[in-house]
């Protein structure tokens, strides 16, 4: 036992310097393996494809079926979405984020645009996950091992022809904390779940 631990001690300080910054993040979002699917050619027209809506609908996320999302815990797609939402109206990026996911009221504010009033609905859907193993990331802590994931795909399209705008991938991670990568399944999810919307918010701004 102790021999096991003066190596893994010596293994630590030996990329300690490497690593260091990288290890102060409760998460990442992996920039460079974010997907970024790029439009048919007929949406390639301009490089700014949200710049004429002012309003955006977000509807309810769902999750793939497949086995790439077995392991998804049932329900925090629905989770997600009121984290975009949230994420949405904190960033001011659209004079107004309505919640999809409940249908407004004849003759409320939501339930009809105003004149000139350009809407763009935006779809979720989890499409690969990956719980990640608590234990290798605390045995091998800050190393970028057992670490969870989720992917999403957002899809925008126009609220008045239904046309689609434009869609993208993004991939979030949870790699560790200052804990040696010791979480909950719901601190796990919650930093994930974060990764996502700020990493979609990051794009829409590009977009807008």
């Amino acid at each position: 036992m102790n021999a096991r631990h003066q190596m893994r001690t010596a293994i630590l300080r030996s990329i300690a310097g490497l690593v260091l910054a990288a290890a102060t993040l409760a998460f990442q979002v992996d920039g460079r393996k974010a997907q970024t699917t790029p439009p048919a050619p007929e949406k390639q027209k301009t490089s700014k494809p949200l710049a004429d809506y002012s309003v955006i609908v977000v509807e309810p996320f769902i999750v793939e079926n497949s086995q790439a999302t077995k392991d998804f815990p049932a329900g925090e797609e629905a989770n997600l979405q009121l984290s975009t939402i949230a994420g949405l109206r904190a960033s001011a990026l659209f004079e107004k984020v309505i919640d999809g996911s409940t249908k407004p009221a004849e003759g409320s504010p939501s339930s009809s645009p105003k004149e000139g009033e350009r809407r763009v609905i935006l779809s979720g859907s989890v499409i690969g996950f990956s719980k990640g193993n608590s234990g290798a990331r605390f045995m091998t802590w800050p190393l970028p091992v057992g670490v969870s994931k989720a992917k999403a795909r957002f899809v925008f399209r126009d609220a008045e022809s239904k046309q689609e705008v434009f869609r993208f991938q993004k991939e979030a991670k949870f790699q560790a904390t200052m804990s040696g990568g010791l979480a909950t399944k719901e601190e796990q999810m919650t930093h994930v779940k974060v990764g996502l919307v700020e990493a979609l918010i990051q794009e829409i701004r590009q977009r807008l």
